[in-house]
């Protein structure tokens, strides 16, 4: 299966620690900010998690001397959520407590895990409020989600949401799914506490960037967010414009069941990449006449 590892490397930032780093370096050389994901998720036991959180605690010791800031994209499933709630709650503490001025942001997963994520996020960011949290545009929840973390002054990321739910839980149409992220940017683009904006559809991305200019809201006051090596014209288009760009940069030895569960989950998936990397190679991106 390493066969597959010259395509899955563009979009991931190295098997280890110190290669990841060195993108990340180079993003920051860039005028980029970085958000890092150690790769895995619903570990089974707790050496598997304490291993996780280990890695997250060797970036920030590596990155303790750097003076840019990083945001840590967590999964609780990784961190032992399903082993028992009280042993991730402690798991996440230590990082949390270690993190300096950088930001530990609890990443979204299934939707049988978004009210538990939720609830320990809004929990731990009354004690640490260097804590985000991420909502998912297509669940029907979001619309109420979206309210509370406005309310509770956290830093939440929007996209789209990658994996497969059912009709009742879920936006299915991807029009609907594009009204509902629009609709949910727009109130933390107004209200929220420093948003990001995670998308790579041009579509929105010039909706929001006429909404942004229409309403006056300044470029420090959110981020705009795209996968590492995904739409790279597009990232440099919106940087030049002097918005803040965060890449999601990823890493870790969990690459294959990470690039191959996210392929599997929806079809849209492997549309996306390809497409993605067929506009970028061939100039197409729609952003560059928007004097914006």
């Amino acid at each position: 299966m390493h066969l597959l590892y010259p395509f899955a490397k563009r979009f991931i930032a190295g098997e280890d620690l110190k290669t990841a780093l060195c993108n990340v370096q180079s993003l920051s050389r860039h005028g980029y900010l970085s958000t890092v994901d150690v790769l895995g998720e619903d570990t089974h036991t707790k050496g598997q998690a304490l291993a996780a959180q280990k890695e997250y605690l060797d970036l920030l010791k590596r990155m303790k001397d750097q003076t840019f800031p990083l945001d840590l994209s967590i999964k609780l499933t990784q961190m032992g959520l399903h082993i028992d709630p009280d042993f991730c709650r402690r798991n996440v503490e230590t990082i949390l407590q270690a993190s300096g001025h950088h930001t530990v942001r609890f990443d979204m997963e299934g939707s049988n895990t978004t009210q538990d994520i939720l609830y320990e996020g809004i929990e731990l960011h009354r004690q640490y409020p260097n804590l985000g949290l991420v909502l998912q545009a297509y669940l029907h929840r979001t619309e109420s989600d979206i309210g509370r973390v406005i309310d509770e002054g956290i830093s939440t990321r929007l996209c789209k949401g990658a994996y497969h739910e059912p009709e009742h839980i879920a936006l299915q149409s991807m029009d609907n799914i594009r009204e509902n992220f629009f609709r949910q940017a727009r109130r933390l683009l107004t209200s929220g506490f420093q948003p990001a904006i995670a998308t790579h559809d041009e579509v929105l991305l010039e909706e929001i960037l006429k909404f942004v200019k229409v309403e006056h809201i300044n470029a420090n006051r959110f981020f705009f967010e795209m996968l590492y090596g995904v739409r790279r014209d597009l990232q440099k288009d919106l940087l030049g414009k002097g918005y803040r760009v965060r890449v999601y940069v990823p890493f870790g030895k969990s690459w294959l069941p990470y690039t191959l569960r996210r392929l599997a989950e929806r079809k849209e998936n492997i549309l996306f990449v390809l497409k993605s990397v067929f506009r970028e190679t061939f100039g197409l991106g729609r952003l560059q006449g928007l004097n914006l």
